[in-house]
């Protein structure tokens, strides 16, 4: 082939190339949508035109009809300066453009033209706010799948159905009383209730056993093993599909999985080199609490520990809210009660007490009163002590190194008891064990 031949074929490769860009350019998913929505609107305005009452009305709505014919489509973006938000969600979703729409209402039925009657819409101010400070998702995107976040490397998929309230714990302080927060506010009394604050903190306050919750919905997804977050056969789980790695199932795969075989850990060993001296892992000391909770549990606290960030939004958007009055009691029982809980007692040693939750290979003996791989039950053991003794053993607490171990060459196990000494004291302390005294079952007389 000559050379004059060379130059027409990469001529007409080059020609070939410009006339696909514009083809493509041109077909965009986003321009059909906008493009849509505008010939839905020229429908909806003639029909408005025909119905009107005298001829001014018509005569603006007529006006009205030539605009929005003559409207190209073109990408539109909220920015959200403060809150370093840039979203495009407004070019597929015209419907909830502040600025040609400030209703924020449409009457279609279809998405991406409908624009349901949510209050919050309307409470939100677009413009300051944008979209994806509350919905997530990729702001700058003009694919639907891009958009909505649904995609490898993205860490902030878009929040749908109940776990959109997950913002609403971000920003604000009152979301328990908030409408349309009724969600979060479940998932924060099934931790109380749980008693998670036992072995994690949040934002320093609360136990030491575990990470520290109060920044959980930040965390890297690189940091995260996913080979045993998808689906399950027997004792054997596989990962989740690559563009589900987020924060949020992650979190929730807490409450709907046995962690066992969520955080399998090594605990025979097989990871330690040979010769090695080289501890086993045990699996994670999380309670098994997809046993006892159903889909919308799991789904509620996964809300509200998706609102737990560091990222906060600047203070004149933080909604904050007054502090709670302190809660009396009528008696040293009822308050005892409530330090047991608010303390997260109930996270090891069960709701009131009464069955000591999992602790893998730890040993059962009859100081302890419990099942082999369990920790102690409250109702059976604290009568075996005196009110000297309990203090002491609360204020001290039970190392890990002091836990009896099931089989000696397996690990650790993974739970402990933290001393106290430092967080529970004065009338706290002593109604609290009012409180557990009360609970004991009655020891037999010799």
């Amino acid at each position: 082939m000559t050379k004059r031949q060379l130059f027409y074929v990469f001529n007409f490769l080059i020609l070939a190339l410009f006339i696909a860009a514009v083809v493509v350019d041109n077909n965009r998913e986003w321009k059909g949508y906008q493009a849509e929505f505008n010939r839905l609107e020229v429908i909806r305005l003639k029909e408005a035109m025909n119905k009107a009452p005298d001829e001014a009305e018509k005569s603006a709505l007529a006006v009205a009809v030539k605009l929005k014919k003559r409207e190209p489509v073109a990408i539109k973006q909220i920015l959200a300066n403060d809150l370093g938000r840039a979203d495009r969600c407004i070019t597929c979703h015209p419907g909830f453009d502040p600025l040609a729409n400030p209703t924020l209402t449409t009457p279609y039925e279809k998405a991406p033209y409908k624009t349901p009657e949510v209050a919050e819409h309307k409470s939100h101010n677009l413009t300051k706010l944008a979209c994806t400070s509350c919905h997530m998702g990729q702001g700058l995107a003009t694919t639907v799948e891009d958009a909505h976040g649904e995609v490898p490397h993205w860490e902030e998929p878009m929040l749908k159905g109940v776990y959109i309230q997950a913002s609403c714990v971000r920003c604000h302080g009152d979301f328990k009383t908030l409408k349309g927060a009724e969600t979060a506010k479940r998932g924060k009394e099934l931790v109380d209730r749980l008693g998670c604050v036992g072995c994690h903190s949040f934002n320093g306050v609360g136990g030491e056993i575990s990470v520290d919750l109060g920044d959980i919905a930040d965390k890297p997804v690189s940091r995260i093993d996913w080979s045993h977050t998808g689906e399950c056969k027997g004792a054997e789980c596989g990962p989740l599909p690559r563009h589900q790695w987020n924060v949020k199932n992650w979190i929730e795969a807490h409450f709907t999985k046995d962690t066992l075989l969520l955080v399998p850990g090594d605990p025979e060993g097989h990871q330690c080199a040979p010769g090695a001296h080289c501890e086993p892992v045990p699996p994670s000391g999380m309670p098994p609490f997809s046993a006892e909770l159903s889909k919308e549990d799991a789904a509620a606290i996964t809300t509200y520990l998706m609102g737990q960030t560091s990222n906060k939004v600047p203070s004149n958007y933080y909604v904050y809210s007054a502090k709670e009055p302190e809660p009396k009691f009528a008696n040293a029982v009822e308050h005892g009660k409530f330090v047991f809980s608010k303390y997260g007692c109930a996270g090891c040693h069960g709701e009131g007490g009464k069955e000591g939750r999992r602790n893998y290979n730890a040993k059962a003996n009859d100081q302890t009163k419990m099942e082999e791989g369990r920790e102690p039950t409250l109702v059976k053991v604290v009568g075996n002590f005196t009110r000297d003794e309990l203090r002491d053993k609360i204020k001290k607490g039970v190392p890990a190194s002091a836990v009896a171990k099931f089989k000696e060459d397996g690990p650790t196990p993974p739970l402990y008891m933290p001393k106290w000494e430092e967080k529970i004291k004065g009338a706290e302390l002593e109604d609290l064990m009012t409180y557990l005294f009360s609970i004991a079952e009655k020891q037999e007389a010799w």
